[in-house]
């Protein structure tokens, strides 16, 4: 539980969190291996253009919703415009990434009322995990945020060493990692796409490849998460976005493109993103696909993410529908316009009544409300056919073609 002291200002009762006395006693004892520093940027402009009564309210504001958003960890306000969070072992990793990025985002995008101002808290963070000296390894990720211009910087001691490592795994990730970091710097990540058909009209979906200092196209199993892990994750989905806009820009035909709930969460993403909307003018002919399991734990930031992009005409899609949460009132709060079916379900439609009733389940409900469906996987006739039957509007896979690199694509004025 979190200590709570208060004194007035005003009529607000400003909330006294754990002291950096305390925060140094509970590092020294080794009661966390999970830390977060947060600093509020431009926060002396704030005091100084808002006044220091108002600075005060907004600090009291930012440590409440770090005590709702972290739950089972403790908050620490060290002084000035810096807050802390740590987190013990019994916490998972990802959870507590993930309640960071989510806190960048609601700060970010949500501005904050006091007294009839709204005012944006733009948060940078530094966060560090398993390191001896935690506090340490946590400050320099922060200063090097703010080097990199970058929101958020993670450490972490055991991304080079999962599963019982052996100099040969250690080898393998130094070996992608100086891959990853080699063709973002020389560009060599490329764009490929796969068509998605109905019976009279044809759209795309766009996906990266990676060509290696070999000139190898790589698949990317091989790259996205040892991408995530060393924080070039973002830098790639920005590449992504450039590169479909500038290919399908002017050719008046629909095409996706995937973005992951780190990418919606992380605001540099989403700023580049909108920006290359208001340059390009295609929100009318671009889709967002979203994995359906992803957003669950953030379905604040992600409903909210939704409510902007749309207002631009861009759609939504819920990418591998049928596996994960699968629940409809999900896909209503998330004004999906589209459902693709998770390809597991549709490659068992002809093997499986229990795969074909869920199939037919989804494809009942999106037809009530208004939601489209896309069959993926469809790799054979006798699935093809299937899916016709049961009122499946668009299908997706192999039977059609294989993804190429969009300047293979030939596509005419009639799509």
């Amino acid at each position: 539980m979190v200590a709570i002291e208060g004194r007035t200002i005003g009529k607000q009762m400003i909330i006294k969190l754990p002291d950096r006395k305390e925060f140094l006693k509970d590092n020294s004892e080794n009661k966390f291996n999970k830390l977060a520093i947060f600093d509020i940027s431009g926060f002396g402009n704030i005091n100084h253009y808002y006044g220091y009564e108002i600075g005060e309210k907004i600090l009291e504001l930012i440590s409440q919703r770090l005590q709702g958003k972290f739950q089972d960890s403790k908050i620490y306000y060290l002084g000035a415009d810096i807050f802390a969070v740590t987190s013990p072992k019994e916490v998972i990793k990802d959870r507590f990434i993930q309640s960071i990025k989510s806190i960048i985002w609601y700060f970010g995008y949500s501005p904050i009322e006091v007294d009839e101002h709204k005012i944006y808290i733009p948060l940078k963070a530094g966060v560090a995990i398993n390191y001896p000296e935690l506090l340490m390894s946590a400050e320099f990720a922060l200063k090097q945020s703010k080097n990199l211009k970058h929101n958020l910087v993670i450490y972490d001691s055991e991304e080079h060493h999962i599963c019982q490592p052996n100099a040969q795994s250690i080898e393998q990730d130094l070996y992608w990692e100086s891959e990853i970091i080699q063709a973002v710097k020389k560009d060599r990540f490329e764009v490929y796409a796969q068509s998605i058909n109905s019976l009279n009209s044809k759209k795309y979906e766009v996906l990266v490849r990676m060509r290696n200092s070999k000139d190898e196209i790589v698949s990317p199993y091989f790259f996205i998460n040892r991408a995530k892990k060393i924080n070039l994750y973002a830098e790639i989905t920005k590449k992504v976005i450039q590169k479909s806009f500038e290919f399908f820009e002017n050719k008046k035909v629909e095409f996706s493109i995937n973005l992951s709930i780190g990418d919606i969460l992380d605001k540099e993403v989403v700023d580049f993103l909108i920006q290359k909307i208001y340059e390009y003018q295609i929100s009318e002919y671009l889709i967002l696909e979203i994995t359906e399991s992803e957003g669950v734990e953030n379905i604040e930031e992600l409903v909210s993410f939704i409510k902007i992009i749309k207002n631009f005409g861009v759609k939504i899609a819920i990418d591998d529908f049928g596996t994960g949460y699968s629940n409809f009132s999900y896909l209503v709060k998330l004004q999906a316009d589209f459902i693709k079916l998770d390809g597991s379900i549709i490659q068992e439609i002809n093997k499986s009544k229990s795969a074909k009733a869920v199939v037919e389940a989804i494809v009942f409900f999106a037809s009530k409300v208004g939601i489209k469906t896309v069959a993926e996987f469809v790799s054979t006739k006798e699935i093809y056919e299937t899916c016709k039957e049961i009122n499946i509007d668009y299908f997706q896979g192999y039977l059609f073609d294989e993804p190429k690199n969009v300047k293979d694509l030939k596509i005419g004025k009639g799509f």
